[in-house]
C-alpha cells in the first residue's frame, strides 16, 4: 500500500464521553499512526449527541462530513476510512451513505470488526488470551434492541466461540441476541468456579462496562452473576490483536481500491 502526504486516514468511531475512553481512542490513533506513519491521522465521531457534550467540556471532535471538509482544506486528495465498529449496524450506514455523497475525495472504507466468516473466526482467535481457563466467561457485546437484523453477526459469533471454548458465553447489553439470559448459566458455573471473568468485545469500557456490567447495582451483571471473585479484561480498543485486524480489513479496501 502506498501512502503519501496527500492522504489521510480517518478513524471513525461513535464516540464517548468517558475520559477513559478518549484515551483508549489515544491508543488506536497511535497504533494506526505507527502502522501508516506517512499518513495524516484524524478521528471523527458518529454520534452528534457526544460531539455536543465533548463541546460543551471544550473538546471539539467533528462529525464524518466535517472532518473530510476539513482534509479537502488543508489539500487533502485521498482520505481511507476506518470505521471502529464492532458490527455492521446503523454506524456503518451513516458512514457509507456520508462517503456516498463525496465527490472531491478518493476514498475507500474499511470494514467493521465483524463483517464476514472469516472475520467471527478472527475474533475468537485474537480472545484467545482473554479466556482464563476453567473460569467462566462473559463475552459482552452491545446488541440491538431496535433492529434485530444487526445482531446476526453477534449470534453467529456466539454460536462459533460458545462451541469452541465450553465454559464462555456471550451476552448482550440490548435486545435478544442472546440478550442476557447466560447470565444465568455463568451464575450456576460461578458457583463451583467461584469465579466469573468478563470481556468486553466493546471498544471503550464506557458506561456500559462500568456501570451496566461491573457497576455495584443490584441489576449489574457482576451482581447477577454473583461470584466472589470478578474480573475484567480492557475493551477492545486496548487489545492490539483486534486492532490488527482492522488493519487487515483497511489493507482490504485498499486491495479493492482505488488508492
Amino acid at each position: 500500500m502506498s501512502s503519501d502526504c496527500h492522504q489521510a486516514l480517518v478513524l471513525v468511531f461513535f464516540g464517548t464521553t468517558k475520559d477513559e475512553g478518549l484515551r483508549v481512542y489515544d491508543h488506536i490513533e497511535a497504533f494506526m499512526g505507527q502502522r501508516h506513519p506517512d499518513m495524516q491521522v484524524c478521528r471523527a465521531f458518529t454520534s452528534q449527541m457526544v460531539i455536543r457534550r465533548l463541546h460543551d467540556r471544550g473538546i471539539a471532535v467533528p462529525n464524518l462530513t466535517e472532518a473530510l471538509n476539513i482534509l479537502k482544506q488543508q489539500g487533502i486528495k485521498k482520505v481511507a476510512v476506518v470505521p471502529f465498529l464492532i458490527v455492521p449496524g446503523q454506524e456503518y450506514g451513516k458512514i457509507r451513505s456520508v462517503l456516498a455523497a463525496e465527490q472531491e475525495l478518493e476514498w475507500v472504507c474499511a470494514a467493521p470488526l465483524l463483517h464476514s466468516d472469516d472475520d467471527i473466526q478472527a475474533v475468537i482467535e485474537a480472545l484467545d488470551q482473554e479466556i482464563p481457563p476453567g473460569i467462566p466467561t462473559v463475552i459482552a457485546c452491545h446488541g440491538n434492541e431496535q433492529h434485530d437484523q444487526f445482531n446476526h453477526e453477534i449470534r453467529v459469533f456466539a454460536q462459533r466461540i460458545e462451541a469452541s471454548y465450553p465454559q464462555v458465553m456471550v451476552a448482550t447489553i440490548e435486545g435478544d441476541a442472546p440478550g442476557q439470559a447466560p447470565l444465568l448459566k455463568a451464575h450456576q458455573m460461578a458457583l463451583q468456579a467461584q469465579a466469573v471473568h468478563f470481556i468486553p468485545l466493546m471498544l471503550v469500557a464506557g458506561d456500559h462496562v462500568m456501570n451496566d456490567i461491573m457497576g455495584d447495582e443490584p441489576d449489574s451483571w457482576k451482581a447477577q452473576v454473583a461470584a466472589e471473585t470478578t474480573t475484567c479484561s480492557k475493551p477492545a480498543g486496548m487489545n492490539d490483536r483486534i486492532l490488527e485486524l482492522y488493519c487487515q480489513h483497511l489493507d482490504a479496501a485498499y486491495s479493492g481500491g482505488t488508492l
